[in-house]
């Protein structure tokens, strides 16, 4: 079995010393974030973790989720586990105290979610749209919504799901055909087949709030093909009285079936029938047409997008751990320089620099990249409370270019660091009995769900730097460069500082030599956009190992830095400038090729 012990004092050290929240009197709730209190907090959250999640974790992924007689049951032990979770308020930790949440910051819900996704990932699918769907339905919702529905969602009493997969249609929502059609009464009722919708049934709570997408049929009756068609809808598992909030009589949908699957094999992935369901729409009053009509899926999904992002550090994190562990007690040949212990046949694995490798770079992306999301959470929040208006902007074009950048390199990572773990233990790795094999399985999901990475490579390119005369990558580029500025006539962090720069600047090149392609080619765009995401995202982290080696270098020693800390954060930076910093050259020459070998070979020579 995997062990697991929450990196605590990591989150500690970029809450204080790199974020340095509680000195943030512009925004409301971090002079209260002192580090007693974040400190009480990450302990209270990881004792629940480490002690309860964990051990059920390799439990449940044997056990699965089960469909019998048309209703899904959960492994042992979920039920209980949730109420405690729900009980103590770890899944809605940030979610506004006005909705019924913990109204905490929501830089002090990465932790949490990152140690969900560690210790009981498929136990973390039944309740990770209960924040997203109360915020969402909490903006936009009708009043009897917002008073019957959202304090469940909010106190974990009920759960939500988004369905939006149907079996021809899933990022191309113009393909729907699940059909809504009005009702005097200002119902809607909802007709058709989803797929792969994680807890869409489960024996946790009483009921569910699915959040369904349909299209409205036109004045025929007629399903229309366009994307304006697409609405968003509220479809309870229970019929719910709008005016009272008691439940009812079961509404129209049930479960087809559940998905065997590769990974999170305890997390009930079902395929859900709507028969007639009673709907209520749920639109944006900003917009019209499709702007108004998408704006609730928009409102949920990047809420959510951001806590899959995490879920590729919490995997990383846990395979590092094992992988560290293993590589200090197994025993194996002699290391390149010399024997770490002459009176032993063999040196241990750690002491062999291939496997160094491993180690020090899968660290190194989960301590960068925890840092990297934790300062998106703090975007977040200087988007919606800093004063000035420009700022605002800034911080939300920051965190707009960095979500999809997030959930797919994040994953893409995080798969990759549990896999470079798990060649740490050879065969053993491959075998049940650490527990290394289940990490891997379960970290493949994450670049699939939320949106396939290539799509976010794409909306990164086409939506976010392109767009707006690229204000959203002026803002992020100018962010570093500042940085870089204020740290120039520090001679100390010149192999910190000039690896970051000169990737700024080869990238600034490749953008340009695209803009140019682009207008030509459309193709060239998309074929780079993958590259393109993956330069950010390396770029990204060299940003905050540059900042994390500008804070630990300064000499000084607090709470969370000690020697120790100083040594090891100073080794790992100079493994991503080193390892990782470098790939953003060749990743340009692949964008400024035009990739014409990828777009001109017709489709039946492929």
């Amino acid at each position: 079995m995997a062990n697991y012990r929450a990196p605590a004092k990591d989150w500690l050290f970029i809450l204080h010393d790199f974020l340095k929240i509680e000195d943030r009197t512009d925004l409301p709730g971090f002079t209260d974030l002192t580090p007693d209190f974040t400190s009480a907090v990450i302990e209270a959250a990881a004792t629940f973790h480490e002690e309860v999640l964990h051990p059920l974790d390799q439990k449940a992924d044997e056990a699965g989720a089960h469909f019998h007689d048309g209703q899904v049951s959960t492994p042992a032990g979920f039920k209980a586990a949730w109420d405690a979770y729900r009980e103590a308020g770890w899944h809605s930790l940030s979610l506004a105290a006005e909705l019924g949440g913990g109204g905490l910051p929501p830089v002090m819900s990465v932790p949490i979610s990152e140690m969900r996704a560690a210790t009981g990932h498929s136990f973390s699918m039944y309740g990770s749209f209960c924040s997203p769907a109360a915020y969402m339905l909490g903006t936009l919702a009708p009043d009897w919504i917002k008073t019957h529905v959202v304090p469940k969602l909010a106190s974990g009493e009920w759960t939500a799901t988004m369905s939006m997969t149907e079996p021809q249609a899933g990022t191309d929502l113009r393909q729907i055909t699940t059909r809504a059609v009005p009702q005097e009464d200002g119902t809607w009722r909802i007709t058709g087949n989803k797929i792969f919708i994680s807890g869409g049934d489960h024996d946790l709570t009483d009921n569910i709030v699915h959040i369904v997408l349909a299209k409205a049929v036109d004045e025929e009756g007629r399903v229309p093909q366009s994307l304006s068609a697409v609405n968003v809808f509220l479809v309870s598992k229970q019929n719910i009285d709008p005016q009272t909030g008691a439940l009812g009589d079961r509404n129209g949908l049930h479960v087809r079936s559940i998905e065997h699957k590769m990974g999170i094999e305890a997390s009930a992935t079902c395929a859900l029938d709507f028969e007639n369901a009673v709907g209520y729409r749920i639109e944006s009053t900003e917009g019209q047409g499709t702007t108004a009509n998408m704006a609730p899926m928009f409102h949920l999904m990047n809420y959510a997008r951001v806590g899959t992002a995490v879920s590729g550090i919490g995997h990383a994190e846990i395979a590092r751990q094992n992988a560290v562990e293993y590589a200090r007690e197994r025993r194996s040949g002699r290391a390149a320089s010399s024997s770490r212990d002459t009176k032993t046949v063999a040196d241990p694995l750690i002491a062999h620099p291939d496997v160094r490798r491993l180690l020090l770079e899968s660290s190194a992306f989960a301590e960068g990249a925890r840092a990297g999301a934790m300062k998106a959470a703090v975007l977040q929040s200087e988007a919606r409370y800093l004063s000035d208006r420009a700022a605002r902007q800034k911080a939300a074009d920051i965190l707009d270019l960095l979500t999809p950048v997030m959930k797919a390199f994040f994953t893409d990572r995080g798969f990759e660091t549990t896999v470079a773990c798990q060649q740490v233990f050879g065969g053993h790795g491959y075998v049940k009995d650490y527990g290394i094999e289940r990490l891997v399985r379960n970290s493949r999901i994450t670049q699939i769900y939320e949106g396939a990475n290539g799509i976010h490579a794409s909306d990164l390119a086409s939506r976010k730097i392109m767009a707006h005369d690229r204000r959203m990558w002026n803002h992020f580029a100018t962010a570093i460069s500042e940085f870089i500025a204020r740290h120039s006539q520090d001679k100390r962090l010149d192999d910190y500082l000039q690896p970051l720069e000169y990737a700024l600047q080869r990238l600034e090149i490749s953008l340009e030599r695209l803009t140019h392609m682009s207008a030509r080619n459309m193709g060239a765009l998309e074929a780079g956009a993958y590259d393109l995401m993956t330069a950010v995202g390396v770029l990204y982290l060299g940003w905050m190992w540059a900042e994390i080696a500008a804070i630990v270098t300064d000499g000084r020693t607090t709470r969370f830095v000690d020697d120790r800390t100083r040594i090891r954060k100073l080794a790992l930076a100079e493994v991503w400038m080193q390892r990782q910093m470098p790939l953003i050259d060749s990743l340009c020459r692949r964008i400024e090729s035009g990739n014409a070998g990828l777009l001109n070979l017709p489709d039946n020579l492929i």
